[in-house]
């Protein structure tokens, strides 16, 4: 996704683009069919919708995707301490937590849109106000967990906050604190096109064709040299720009560079299984059934192991349901007849009081890492190499450009996943590249 948005911001500003597709286009974000319905794989929430206008706003284009509310917000969070849906609802026993939380984090928010879409860089006065506010909030707690930790919320609120770390693909401990403020960022406001997440990718396809670029499918690139690329089958194609949005560990290896990626420092992989049901769910848009102990997920991820239990979210939408398995980022084939995964999806249904959850799935289909791993990061990782906690986030420089014409993009190079990650770091880097004079 993200080599599609800076292809079409190229494109607008008149660049000759062409975009080299390993397979289908869109990463991660694509569709798979299954018991008869589609299914959009990928991002399965839109959140910080301001990244997608500003997006549209530097191509001059109104908006297509038609977002809507996404019912429950973030979900109901099944924590071992009681259910908790984020936002908290008035008149919620923890109601009064949640809006102390919420003021906590306030005054970070009218700047968290630059934080998201301007280089990191102190000689900037907008990004450096940003930053203050940044630290101001999270104080001397550089981690989700210390924050967490240091604010003394009530258990089932402070478990439910720290699922907010995987989605920076890491736990708690390892994640920045900014992502314990997500869901007080984030509020009611999250959304989903009308016509599935799969909109998003038809959309930036389209934008990309309408200024005359081209997007090449099932056109691999063996080998990436200076101005060149060299294509499976062998065939050398020359460009004055080339732009990765690839891992950057998959990028040094094709071009003949060390890149050593230990178990430990990966962020998660995943398990993503969707199935058609026979009859319209009963459960919510959004259900969230954390690990019970964080500590020991974090230790089974770090060598590799499969968790007891693992973070799982349930999207019901009618007949559809797509229930993602968080896993160590190993690249084992982790199909629907694993004994883990099957274990997986038997305590999920007893969490959520729906047991045989995917019994009457149809032609239920399974994305492992094992696929992940293949035009990814190593073991499947689906955020690439965990940075220190000191890098990440958005406030230290990134390695955008490697040299005078290879530059990065994506969810590898700006920490954190996520539509508003994904555009925002493309955002930066279009800006970042008019300033070269590209």
């Amino acid at each position: 996704m993200a080599g599609l948005a800076i292809a079409a911001l190229l494109a607008g500003r008149g660049q000759r683009v062409t975009v080299y597709e390993r397979a289908q286009a869109g990463g991660k974000l694509s569709r798979v069919h299954a018991g008869g319905l589609d299914f959009s794989t990928g991002p399965s929430l839109f959140t910080f919708p301001d990244v997608w206008r500003q997006f549209l706003s530097r191509l001059d284009e109104p908006d297509p995707l038609e977002l809507r509310p996404l019912p429950g917000g973030l979900g109901l969070h099944h924590t071992p301490f009681g259910p908790v849906p984020l936002p908290v609802p008035p008149g919620h026993p923890l109601s009064t937590h949640w809006a102390r939380y919420v003021s906590l984090v306030a005054p970070l928010a009218p700047h968290l849109l630059t934080l998201l879409t301007t280089p990191p860089r102190l000689g900037d006065g907008a990004f450096r106000r940003a930053a203050r506010a940044l630290f101001r909030v999270t104080g001397p707690h550089s981690s989700a967990e210390g924050w967490i930790r240091a604010h003394g919320f009530p258990a089932a609120l402070a478990h439910a906050l720290r699922t907010q770390a995987l989605n920076a693909g890491l736990s708690p401990r390892d994640a920045p604190a900014l992502y314990a403020l997500l869901p007080a960022l984030i509020g009611p406001d999250v959304f989903r096109p009308a016509n599935g997440m799969g909109a998003l990718l038809e959309t930036l396809l389209d934008f990309v064709a309408a200024r005359g670029g081209r997007v090449l499918e099932d056109s691999a690139v063996s080998r990436v040299g200076k101005g060149q690329l060299t294509l499976e089958g062998g065939e050398v194609v020359r460009h004055d720009l080339l732009v990765s949005a690839l891992d950057p560990a998959r990028l040094a290896a094709l071009r003949g560079q060390p890149a050593p990626s230990p178990v430990a420092r990966r962020t998660v992989s995943g398990v993503a299984i969707y199935g058609a049901l026979d009859k319209p769910s009963a459960l919510p848009a959004t259900s969230v059934v954390p690990p019970g102990d964080f500590g020991a997920f974090r230790a089974a991820l770090r060598v590799g192991a499969l968790p007891p239990d693992t973070l799982a979210l349930v999207h019901a939408d009618d007949r559809r349901l797509a229930l993602l398995l968080t896993a160590p980022a190993t690249g084992r084939a982790l199909d629907l007849e694993h004994p883990w995964v099957r274990g997986q999806v038997e305590r999920v249904g007893r969490v959520l009081g729906a047991p045989g959850l995917l019994a009457s799935a149809g032609g239920a289909v399974a994305l492992t890492p094992a696929l992940y791993a293949q035009g990814g990061h190593p073991g499947g990782a689906i955020y690439g190499r965990a940075p220190g906690l000191w890098r990440g986030g958005p406030l230290h420089p990134q390695p955008y450009r490697l040299n005078r014409t290879l530059w990065q993009v994506g969810t590898g190079v700006h920490p954190g996943g996520g539509i508003p990650a994904i555009l925002g770091g493309a955002l930066i880097v279009d800006r970042l590249l008019r300033e070269a004079g590209y």
